[in-house]
């Protein structure tokens, strides 16, 4: 899938939070936003993600103009640095949560998780629930539930900062 940003600005009260912002990704390019603290990569990221509305420009996937589609909509799937991993659940329906409301069916969901599970080291984690959990650990599950829905462009906000150094 082709990213491309066309002047993209945001705004919150009177502060411009981004200004002007264009660049095109190609499929399968691997890009890296660097900046300091407050500079706005993360309101990019929510952006791009749908999760924020954008002030003014045009986003395009896939030469498709996309600033008005809900989130789901997208095929854009987000990583938190915060994790954002429901509680009551367990690593295996955190990871599948988004599966579960895209009416996944029921082996396809399971073989999709357990198969995330796999790459991400989780296997032997599916039972317990985020607060039996490691910060990077947690962070791999948040991974998961990302990769799992398969989605055609992937964000990650700071997805390594908790991560343990051998699978960074």
């Amino acid at each position: 899938m082709k990213l491309k940003l066309a002047n993209i600005n945001k705004q919150l009260g009177g502060t411009r939070i981004l200004r002007d912002v264009s660049l095109e990704i190609a499929a399968g390019e691997f890009v890296v936003f660097v900046g300091p603290s407050g500079c706005g990569k993360s309101t990019l990221l929510r952006l791009i993600a749908g999760l924020d509305s954008i002030c003014g420009g045009d986003l395009l996937i896939d030469e498709r103009r996309v600033n008005d589609l809900e989130p789901r909509e997208r095929g854009v799937g987000m990583v938190f640095q915060s994790y954002a991993l429901y509680p009551h659940m367990s690593v295996y329906d955190n990871i599948g949560f988004g599966l579960k409301l895209a009416k996944t069916e029921k082996g396809s969901l399971r073989e999709r998780v357990l198969k995330t599970a796999q790459i991400l080291q989780l296997e032997k984690l599916l039972q317990r629930k985020p607060r039996e959990l490691s910060g990077g650990q947690r962070q791999r599950v948040a991974m998961g539930r990302a990769m799992a829905r398969e989605p055609d462009i992937l964000l990650f906000d700071e997805p390594l900062s908790n991560l343990d150094a051998s699978l960074r």
